[in-house]
């Protein structure tokens, strides 16, 4: 029965393009710790659980869908932050688990007021690490091979005899760092910058051992970020203005776009493209919206919702595809003193990055 596994094993090396590159979210800041491991520790308050899914292409009938989760604590005596993430990802009969634990270390010039603090503008950087595991399977359940069919089709109740993938459900390591650098040049205007590199150490992804030809090194994804954020809450809105910069391998990917802010309500409603660099494939146009549910700045807690949908367009794609979604929160909860030992907080999430005053 081996030319049935030869058969399938050329099959996913068709594919192998398409899923040698990682999820990209149209709400990254609903999931800082996926977006760059500097963001560990840096929720609105010192301790976050945040989560995010995303349901690809809702026409195509395999279902591809991606999600991560994560839970990050900062440690003020240790000036930076512990988080735990998981990821999982399902294409078709491909499935992808990912465990990363993170570490942020974050250095500032203080939370004094400009004034206060000899005029030199607040600021803060943060250098991140992350360490995972990951497990690439198939799900064979998904898969039909020769063996299962005669003239009538496929055969009820049949059992393939081809042997399965050698590395299928096999763990590998993997590894990841990144920074962030947050200017206030006052108390309204700030600009945050980071970059990141997954998957450092390029791990092999590759289902078996037959050859060289089926063997999937993972690229690194550099991303590199930009947002500035205007906040008055004397004023009724505030917005933001953000550019993402992907690139994997052969592909690059851009997002960019504005969110703004009513401060009364606390809803935020942004605006993004989201493709390739040229402006002239694989785009998209993405409506966000994120809410705050329970809790303000200084009550101890937030809890923010969003949601995404992404519009493809161009050469009728979304008749076809019908576009992907996303839903995702961000849990935040105060577990101690924040004026106590606390000299340099940093903030990143979905609407401001600032040190927390």
């Amino acid at each position: 029965m081996k030319k049935f596994l030869i058969a399938a094993l050329i099959t996913i090396s068709i594919i192998q393009p398409a899923k040698a590159q990682d999820a990209v979210f149209s709400q990254p800041y609903l999931s800082p710790i996926y977006l760059n491991p500097a963001a560990t520790g840096a929720g609105d308050y010192d301790l976050r659980i945040s989560g995010i899914y995303r349901r690809q292409w809702w026409s195509i009938p395999s279902q591809i869908s991606y999600s991560a989760v994560s839970v990050d604590k900062f440690v003020p005596s240790l000036h930076g932050g512990f988080g735990v993430l998981g990821t999982h990802s399902t294409e078709g009969y491909l499935k992808k688990t990912g465990i990363y634990g993170s570490y942020a270390y974050t250095i500032c010039s203080g939370t004094l007021s400009p004034a206060e603090n000899g005029d030199v503008p607040r600021w803060f950087a943060s250098g991140g690490l992350q360490f995972g595991v990951v497990q690439r399977r198939i799900d064979y359940s998904k898969l039909v091979f020769a063996d299962q069919l005669d003239v009538d089709g496929i055969i009820p109740g049949s059992v393939s005899s081809a042997d399965k993938a050698a590395n299928g459900g096999k763990w590998y390591p993997d590894f990841s760092a990144g920074l962030f650098f947050n200017y206030n040049w006052n108390d309204n205007n700030r600009l945050l910058l980071g970059g990141s590199a997954h998957h450092i150490n390029r791990p092999d992804e590759s289902l078996t051992n037959t050859a060289d030809s089926f063997r999937a090194q993972l690229p690194i994804r550099w991303t590199g970020n930009a947002m500035y954020t205007y906040t008055n809450p004397e004023q009724t809105w505030s917005y933001s203005v953000a550019g993402i910069l992907y690139t994997q391998g052969k592909q690059n990917s851009v997002q960019v776009g504005t969110e703004i802010t009513n401060n009364e309500y606390d809803i935020s409603l942004g605006l993004w493209y989201r493709g390739s660099v040229n402006f002239r494939e694989y785009d998209a146009v993405t409506l966000t919206l994120s809410i705050n549910l329970a809790g303000r700045q200084g009550d101890g807690y937030k809890v923010r919702g969003g949601v995404a949908h992404d519009a493809p367009v161009g050469q009728n794609r979304y008749s076809y595809t019908t576009g992907s979604s996303e839903l995702g929160f961000v849990w935040d909860q105060s577990t101690y003193d924040q004026d106590a030992g606390n000299a340099c907080k940093p903030r990143i999430n979905s609407k401001s990055a600032c040190p927390i005053q």
